[in-house]
Order: structure tokens, then C-alpha cells, then sequence
């Protein structure tokens, strides 16, 4: 390949920036799509399966509502909610040494210590396996014991943001808060979980279940969660736990969902936001590849004395090819060029603000790289041909 053609090339480039730039901006948003698609897939599905790692794979989830009659979310549509006793019934009926967590759970409830407040903390009524079945130690102070269930107590464990809003450095254990106007002692303070889905998992009260339902007026529980010991046995424990259950109520309105599952779902959703994302930088590229032909052709059309006196001086059929391809090429790969970076930038920028973690995938910029570069080749073929085929007799008189 000629390297005159490059410097021909950027040459032509320079001599019309702003329509090398409108040119371009399909290729470069298409490569930014390509870049960052990767990123958020990669990075969010990281994200879920360290979530479900640490839960571990040997939990399952047991909420209001059958799901699948009604294709709602799981509690949307129950008819016999959750209570308190099933908890002991689960325990005390399973085959296979099943370790239960009741969940009664309020977002956004008003917090205060004396002239401060707050609205927007996270409320979870539990028992006392919650740091174990949750995997969320305590850093100072102690989890409350199943006596304090059982006596309704009224004691909670906080997160590090509400010891940060309220606290400021001082000593938050014994301090007493006001939780949805009802009094408390901080008798522990959780280790920092940091974001999750955008949200504060550090602005945390966790309760003892049978305060939180007092204080809320229900009997009603949102969630169950159940642990086993050995993993191998989840379908069998998940079989024993519905049939236990349907002993318990007229109809199957509950949903049982395991780790599994989980993830099986966020990978359809993955899978879908990949097509999704993969059709909008197909488009951006298509439309870039259309206007990088359209500009060629023009820029064919305007060159075409250029080209015969080219022709006359020896240049040849090929000659002539490669070079309208090399311009192509070379304004495909400058978009490709302004895209890579453009997307690193944005994730370098994002990715402290996010919960989930964001890089630059090197087989992503290589992919998309590539990508621009063949757009080049394929929409700059046809000019490159017109351009090849023009007579010089005529070319020469073209004015």
C-alpha cells in the first residue's frame, strides 16, 4: 500500500474539517456504544455474581405472591402473606438442617437524633442469623440474640452511614435514635458495604423483626431466606419447603427463588441489553458507513479533474481504488480513534460514581477498532470504484 495515499489522505482532511467531523460522528458514537455495552455488561455482571457469591449458594429466598400466575414481581400479588411461625416451622420440618431469616423490610423511614433527621435510611426487621445468612459482620458492638426477637426489644444495629449523619466521630453505641418516632439503642454498628444498585447500603437500622412489626402495625413479613448446609441438596430442600408450606396455606401463593436462578435471570437480562446495545452500535456504524460513502462520492465528484490528470500521468486503475479506500479507511479509523477515547473518558469519569465497577475492556476496543476500520474498507469500495473507472479524456475537461 502506498504510503502517499495516507498523506493524501489527511491532507484532504484537513482541507475540510467540518465535514470530516459530521462524517465521522456515526462511527464514533457506534464505537462508544461497542465500548461502553461491554464495560456496564461485564462490569454489572461481576457486580451480581459477587452479590450471590457471598450470599453463597447454598441460600434460597421465599416471598409472597406466585410470580409466575402473575407475572409480577414476587409479593405484588399475595394473597396469603408470610408470617412470623413459619420461620420455626421451617426450621423445626427440614430434612436437611435449614437455618431460617425473616425480612420485614421499609424504605426510606424517618431516623432522628435530637435535632437531626433523615428520611431516607433502609429498615430491616430480622432475626438474629441475619449477620450470618446476609454475610454482613458487625465492626463494633454486638448483633442482637434471639431473646431480643423474642422480647421485642427495642435495640437495632446501624450502618456506618447513619453513624456518619448523626455521630460525627463521637461513640454511637448506647446512644438511643428515634426510628419512625419509636425510641432505640444502638447496640452495634455494621462494617461498610459501600453502593449497591445505586443505592446506600450503609444507610442502614436492622431491628429485631418483632420491633419492626409493632412498630409498623402488620404481621405480614416481606421475605424469607433459608440456609443449608450443603449446597448439592438445594432442589430436594426447595421441594421439602414448598410442601411444608402448601400444609400451611390454601394455594401456592408464594415464590421460592434460589441463587441460581438469580443469576440465571440477570443473564437474560445481560443477554437482551447486549442485543439491545449491540443493534444501536450496528445502526451507529451503518449510519456512519453511509455517510462516509455519501461524503466519498461528493469528494469523488470533486476531485474528478484531479483524478484524470492522476491517470494521465501514469496512475493506475488500482492506484487510483486504493487511494479513495485508504481516505475512507483513514476517516473510518479517525472516528474509531475519537470513539475508543471519548468512551474511556466517560468511564474513567462514571466509574467512581457508580456502584458497580466500570473498566476499559482491551478486546472491546480491539473489536470495535476493527469494526470501524472494515466499515471504511465496505462503504468506501463503491467511490473507490467510481472514482477507479473515470475516463481521463472526460475527467480532464471536467470543470
Amino acid at each position: 500500500m502506498n504510503l502517499e495515499n495516507f498523506s493524501v489522505s489527511f491532507t484532504s482532511l484537513k482541507a475540510n474539517k467540518m465535514r470530516s467531523l459530521l462524517t465521522t460522528l456515526g462511527i464514533i458514537i457506534g464505537v462508544m456504544s461497542i465500548i461502553l455495552l461491554v464495560s456496564i455488561v461485564a462490569g454489572t455482571q461481576d457486580y451480581i455474581e459477587n452479590e450471590i457469591k457471598a450470599l453463597g449458594t447454598n441460600t434460597f429466598m421465599i416471598a409472597p405472591g406466585n410470580n409466575e400466575e402473575m407475572h409480577g414481581p414476587p409479593g405484588t400479588y399475595a394473597i396469603n402473606k408470610l408470617r412470623l411461625n413459619q420461620i420455626d416451622l421451617l426450621e423445626a420440618r427440614s430434612s436437611y438442617g435449614a437455618k431460617a431469616m425473616p425480612a420485614y423490610m421499609n424504605m426510606g423511614v424517618l431516623v432522628k437524633y435530637k435535632n437531626k433527621s433523615t428520611n431516607s435510611s433502609i429498615l430491616v426487621g430480622t432475626n438474629e442469623r441475619f449477620p450470618d445468612l446476609r454475610n454482613w459482620p458487625v465492626e463494633t458492638g454486638n448483633f442482637f440474640r434471639s431473646d431480643d426477637v423474642n422480647s421485642s426489644r427495642k435495640v437495632c444495629v446501624v450502618g456506618p452511614t447513619i453513624v456518619n449523619n448523626f455521630f460525627r466521630g463521637a461513640r454511637p453505641l448506647g446512644k438511643e435514635i428515634y426510628v419512625s418516632g419509636k425510641k432505640f439503642t444502638i447496640i452495634g454498628v455494621f462494617v461498610k458495604k459501600g453502593k449497591s444498585f445505586g443505592r446506600d447500603s450503609d444507610d442502614l437500622i436492622v431491628m429485631p423483626i418483632t420491633a419492626a412489626l409493632d412498630m409498623s402495625g402488620t404481621t405480614a413479613i416481606n421475605q424469607i431466606m433459608l440456609k443449608i448446609p450443603d449446597p448439592k441438596n438445594m432442589d430436594k430442600a426447595v421441594a421439602e419447603t414448598k410442601r411444608i408450606l402448601l400444609k400451611e396455606m390454601d394455594k401456592e401463593d408464594f415464590s421460592i427463588t434460589t441463587q441460581a436462578e438469580l443469576l440465571g435471570m440477570f443473564k437474560t437480562f445481560a443477554d437482551v441489553l447486549s442485543v439491545v446495545m449491540g443493534c444501536v452500535a450496528g445502526i451507529s456504524l451503518f449510519v456512519g458507513g453511509i455517510g462516509i460513502m455519501n461524503i466519498m462520492l461528493v469528494t469523488v465528484k470533486e476531485r474528478t479533474r484531479e483524478i484524470g490528470i492522476r491517470k494521465a500521468v501514469g496512475a493506475s486503475f488500482g492506484d487510483i481504488l486504493e487511494q479513495f479506500i485508504v481516505e475512507s479507511i483513514v476517516v473510518a479509523v479517525a472516528g474509531g480513534l475519537v470513539g475508543i477515547l471519548l468512551a474511556s473518558l466517560m468511564i474513567l469519569a462514571v466509574g467512581p460514581f457508580i456502584s458497580f465497577p466500570l473498566k476499559v475492556s482491551i478486546p472491546s476496543v480491539i473489536i470495535a477498532f476493527v469494526f470501524s476500520s472494515l466499515t471504511g474498507i465496505f462503504f468506501g469500495t463503491y467511490p473507490a470504484l467510481k472514482a477507479a473507472k473515470i475516463d481521463p479524456i472526460i475527467a480532464l475537461r471536467y470543470e
